[in-house]
């Protein structure tokens, strides 16, 4: 090998250096860097996880809200069409309340417009006769002719 410029002493302690270089890198800093790097890794891996957890975490809460939603809606059609109903069963409760209270008021207008008029009848024919017997106690208390009954008739009318 010294034909070819290798000293073979030399090429031992270059190589013993070697190892020793490369035993004392990877104690030193070959160990710590494949930790740092796997650590690393984890936490990219634990990062997607979390990533993925939350993504169908959202995805759930978007159908769940959703779906609340929608029962909410549903609820609340519920609530407004049986608001409207009652409304109108009131209205038609207090609609036919007044019309029998109408119709009741009317009536008794009628009952008292028709004891009015027969009282006024009534009245009308007492005075009448009442008349009738003055007129009747005049003629028979006195002598009277033709003319005197005419002019009875018309101070009557």
């Amino acid at each position: 090998m010294e034909a070819l410029g290798i000293d073979p002493k030399l090429l031992i302690a270059q190589a013993v250096n070697f190892v020793i270089l490369l035993l004392v890198l990877r104690k030193f800093l070959y160990g710590p860097i494949v930790k740092m790097l796997s650590d690393r890794k984890e936490k990219v891996e634990q990062g997607i996880k979390d990533a993925e957890r939350a993504a169908k975490a959202l995805d759930e809460a978007t159908t769940q809200s959703k779906k609340i939603l929608g029962e909410a809606t549903q609820e609340s059609n519920k609530i407004v069409a049986s608001a409207k109903k009652q409304i109108e069963q009131e209205t038609h409760k207090q609609l036919t309340a007044a019309k029998d209270s109408a119709s009741e008021i009317v009536n008794r207008a009628k009952e008292q417009a028709k004891l009015e008029q027969e009282r006024i009848i009534s009245n009308a024919k007492k005075e009448i006769a009442d008349l009738v017997v003055a007129v009747s106690e005049k003629i028979l208390s006195e002598k009277t002719d033709k003319s005197d009954i005419n002019k009875a008739i018309e101070a009557i009318k």
